[in-house]
């Protein structure tokens, strides 16, 4: 839950405007590479056993928390809640992402495996 809360941080930055000061296009960008380097080196370091569900669940984690993050949002500004598709497609596309990057952390456990041979 916790890599799944770190995700956080970009939709919070947009919130607050933080990502505007700083100039989009490339702000957001950065922002989830940076999340998307914090995720895969938290379960490297680990040396998760199954670093691709690990991940599509912090995905998924993280999916429902910023759909919940844009309800209170709605309800505390003028902003609209996503319409149901969309909320689906943020919990299953998150999810996506993460087991995309736990494949990425899979490939970089292995590669240190061979190291040490």
């Amino acid at each position: 839950m916790t890599l799944s809360a770190i995700g956080l941080v970009r939709p919070l930055l947009s919130m607050f405007g933080v990502l505007d000061a700083l100039g989009k296009p490339w702000s957001p960008v950065a922002v989830t590479v940076v999340l998307a380097v914090v995720w895969v080196a938290t379960v490297v370091a680990a040396r998760v056993s199954e670093p691709v569900a690990t991940l599509a669940l912090a995905g998924v984690g993280y999916g429902v928390l910023a759909l919940l993050l844009n309800i209170v949002g709605a309800a505390t500004t003028d902003a609209e809640v996503a319409p149901p598709i969309g909320l689906a497609a943020m919990i299953l596309g998150n999810g996506v992402y993460g087991a995309v990057l736990g494949l990425v952390a899979l490939g970089l456990l292995r590669l240190r495996e061979r190291a040490r041979g």
